[in-house]
């Protein structure tokens, strides 16, 4: 655990940002993963992701509810000194989400083959991405354990754990990816032992044949799951034996208490409700994708899961890391430090997104090259990714203005800004792309609209002082306890 008010805020900022975000740059090889094995299966998996990857954009508005609320309170209460207050906040923050999410993980196994036909999906389609969906929900409770336990390693300000923790996660995913997804065969025999169309330098004492694996888009689910099991359980250990909170593992822990719940839902429901809506703007924009053909929807799921998460994942840390350093410094009174965090986390990470957008723009085909050879789904995901160059610095003044506004106690205003900025995507998109004939470009570019609106208006934001009264009322709460 590390107190970040005692550093300069650009250090501070950096210790955090840079293993937060190879932790979450490792947390979207679940994604490349999925995308490179299952493009080796068939375009039909492969068009499946398009489907089932904003389901799982939908699921993490949940999860991001709960997580980002007790974050926040994790890293002021931290900021504060109140070591019990941060193991009261983390038991909340479970008891909390096993009551809201696992409900709703038995309503998605029920309902999946409705849910992806609305989305546009048709036939195999829809029969693979309900096969993911079902298998992996089977995991569900880890897969909420698993980012809370994350984010509030990161309110503690050790985004170091997070990495080691994703590291083996991914080495998890990528051995079971390969074990269960594609088909293998093991022929040993007196005379050799032949593994495919390999033949190995020795043999074994044991003579026969073993078939396994070629479990498709269902074992690519469990290797999702499973690692996502792996890291949670040793997470939580982790959180209880290294850094001494054993309140977590007493049963009185997890009473209710109203006063914390309604503090991480204040922080929490703005930061997921902004996350959820996105994905339901998704959920239109895919069927307005799908009507341009299952190649499209194919294309964009390897351009948006497969290409653009990386980038995400990259903006996702620096405001993990500046929401961290915010949340420390309300804790301690110091505002002034908290309105300069988020300034300082944009600036940092613009840089990093001018560059990741300048690769965007100039090697989209080889990017895409990596996931896919089809020529058809090459070039629609090559469009999309030059298109999204133009997204990159705005995305990161919206999301890291907003979580440094989150990370210090005011969430509310900021979701007021995200939220009518992603349902503007769907008229944008439908006046581009037939009112205006530009076909499917008519949506990237309507994606690109609404990001610079987004930005520019989070940016205003954070320059008036509006938001600064939740942060105020947000330390007063600290300071009456």
């Amino acid at each position: 655990m590390k107190d970040t008010n005692d550093l300069p805020l650009s250090r501070a900022i950096r210790s955090l940002a840079l293993p937060a975000v190879a932790a979450f740059l490792l947390q979207n090889f679940y994604h490349v993963n999925d995308t490179w094995f299952l493009a080796r299966v068939g375009p039909e998996s492969a068009n499946a992701l398009g489907l089932f990857m904003i389901v799982s954009v939908a699921n993490f508005g949940f999860i991001l509810t709960v997580a980002r609320g007790t974050q926040s309170l994790v890293g002021r209460r931290f900021g504060a000194g109140n070591l019990e207050g941060v193991q009261q906040t983390l038991a909340q923050g479970i008891r909390l989400a096993g009551m809201v999410l696992v409900p709703l993980g038995v309503l998605e196994y029920v309902f999946m083959d409705e849910i992806l036909g609305l989305m546009g999906g048709e036939g195999v389609t829809v029969e693979l991405g309900s096969a993911y969906m079902r298998r992996l929900l089977l995991f569900f409770p880890f897969l909420f354990a698993s980012p809370l336990i994350e984010f509030s390693f990161q309110g503690l300000g050790d985004a170091r754990t997070p990495f080691r923790l994703q590291v083996m996660a991914v080495c998890v995913n990528t051995l079971l990816n390969w074990l269960l997804v594609l088909p293998h065969e093991l022929v040993s025999t007196a005379e050799a032992l032949t593994w495919g169309s390999q033949t190995l330098p020795f043999t074994l004492p044991w003579h026969g044949q073993l078939s396994f694996g070629g479990w498709g888009v269902e074992g690519a689910a469990t290797a999702t799951g499973s690692s996502r099991m792996c890291s949670a359980l040793v997470g939580f250990i982790i959180m209880v034996r290294r850094h001494r909170l054993l309140s977590l593992v007493k049963l009185g822990s997890y009473r209710l208490r109203i006063k914390v719940v309604r503090e991480i839902l204040r922080i929490g429901l703005p930061a997921g409700s902004s996350t959820f809506l996105y994905a339901a703007v998704g959920v239109v924009l895919t069927k307005i994708i799908a009507s341009f053909g299952q190649d499209a929807l194919g294309a964009y799921g390897i351009g948006f899961r497969g290409v653009e998460g990386l980038s995400f994942m990259v903006v996702l840390g620096f405001g993990v890391a500046t929401g961290t350093v915010a949340a420390h410094a309300v804790g301690a009174g110091n505002l002034a430090r908290a309105r300069a965090a988020g300034h300082v986390g944009v600036g940092m990470c613009a840089v990093l997104m001018a560059l990741t957008a300048t690769t965007f723009f100039c090697w989209p085909e080889a990017l895409v090259g990596l996931f896919t050879d089809d020529p058809t789904t090459l070039r629609i995901a090559a469009g999309y990714i030059a298109t999204m160059a133009f997204c990159q610095i705005p995305q990161a003044a919206e999301m890291v203005y907003g979580d440094a506004m989150a990370g210090a106690g005011s969430a509310t205003l900021a979701a007021c800004v995200s939220i009518p900025g992603n349902v503007l995507r769907v008229p944008l998109a439908w006046l581009f792309a037939f009112e205006l004939d530009w076909g499917l470009e008519g949506v990237w570019w309507a994606i690109v609209a609404s990001a610079l609106l987004k930005g520019g208006a989070m940016w205003l934001l954070y320059l008036s002082d509006r938001w600064e009264r939740a942060m105020i009322a947000g330390r007063a709460m600290l300071e009456s306890e």
